[in-house]
């Protein structure tokens, strides 16, 4: 009998503050965990969460609110669309002329 292959749940770590191996196990999957260690520290310039050193992990509300803004998703996608439209830009990044008042 053959397994049916259905897509995985999101996976959430076991705590608030999961350590870095957790993290990175969620964040990236088993296969790549070994490269969080240097895209996080990338990532930290563009306001990722630090390691909390009292907690010892990444409160992962805020890695994860920060992962959707980066990547225009979840609440972040239409304000985002919105800004870009106060802004007179176009989705694909083009810039829109404007009707002068």
């Amino acid at each position: 009998m053959g397994s049916a292959r259905t897509s995985a749940p999101a996976q959430e770590p076991s705590c608030l503050y999961p350590d870095e191996a957790e993290l990175a196990r969620v964040v990236l999957g088993p296969k790549r965990a070994k490269a969080w260690g240097g895209l996080a520290a990338v990532l930290e310039r563009s306001g990722l969460p630090k390691v909390d050193p009292m907690m010892g992990g990444r409160y992962w509300p805020a890695v994860r609110e920060f992962l959707d803004r980066y990547h225009h998703t979840g609440d972040h996608a239409s304000t985002r669309q919105q800004s870009r439209r106060e802004e007179g830009v176009h989705a694909s990044g083009a810039r829109v002329a404007r009707a002068r008042s």
